[in-house]
């Protein structure tokens, strides 16, 4: 399959599972290069492709102004992802998420994919299958960690193109950590695929797809006075035995 067809059928399942409407706003974060990008963009979706580089994707952002496509470009940290309510659907088809040094920049990263969603907004993110990665590589001792779950990457080759800096580990997550990791943040856990035609997620799929959902955004609790409950307390201590 050339790669135009491959990114084409890409994208048709990628409106199925999130189930675009007509001119729907979305965020591709680490876009890398942009090309699921520019296909989303010629569906007619306002989409803002976000990546660290900007060299990674200046290719596409001139493609974008050359075939007058409502896409825009973003170079900025995937942690501080500066939009709130803005988008009805988010996705990740490059593994942003374990490329940072610590789980906490991941949930910093899925604390800015949550407020940039409106209400009911999907996330959809594509992620290498640990079970299968840690199946594969049970005979190369130190490739893998099992205690921290990182990936040595210096012994692969990364996909991407030039422009998009080389990553030394990649922390992979189980699908019950991402659960977690959803929750804590407000998305919630909807499905999980093995593939593109969402067929079952077992050990042996060759990827891990995640579909999350924003809920209601929770109301502000209202901050107490500070002795606010100082009448109460002293009524408690000073009850008759």
């Amino acid at each position: 399959m050339r790669p135009e067809e491959r990114i084409q059928k890409q994208v048709d399942a990628i409106e199925k599972i999130l189930g675009l409407k007509s001119r729907a706003r979305i965020l591709d974060f680490g876009c890398g290069r942009g090309s699921q990008t520019l296909e989303l963009a010629r569906r007619r979706y306002r989409i803002v492709g976000m990546d660290r580089a900007a060299s990674a994707f200046a290719e596409a952002r001139e493609q974008a102004r050359r075939e007058k496509l409502t896409a825009h470009f973003l170079a900025d940290d995937m942690r501080s992802i500066p939009y709130e309510g803005e988008f009805n659907a988010a996705l990740n088809l490059r593994n942003p998420l374990g490329c940072y040094e610590s789980e906490r920049d991941d949930i910093r990263c899925l604390q800015g994919v949550r407020r940039s969603l409106r209400p009911g907004g999907k996330v959809l993110l594509d992620l290498l299958n640990r079970e299968a990665v840690v199946r594969s590589l049970a005979d190369d001792v130190g490739v893998f960690d099992l205690r921290t779950g990182r990936l040595d990457c210096r012994h692969f080759q990364v996909r991407g193109g030039s422009g998009l800096k080389r990553v030394p580990s990649m922390r992979l997550y189980t699908l019950t950590e991402l659960a977690r990791m959803l929750e804590d943040v407000g998305l919630s856990l909807l499905n999980a695929w093995g593939d593109y035609e969402q067929a079952p997620y077992n050990v042996a799929s060759p990827r891990l797809l995640v579909l999350a959902e924003a809920g209601l955004v929770p109301a502000k609790a209202e901050p107490k006075p500070e002795d606010a409950d100082l009448p109460r307390t002293l009524r408690i201590k000073g009850r008759p035995r």
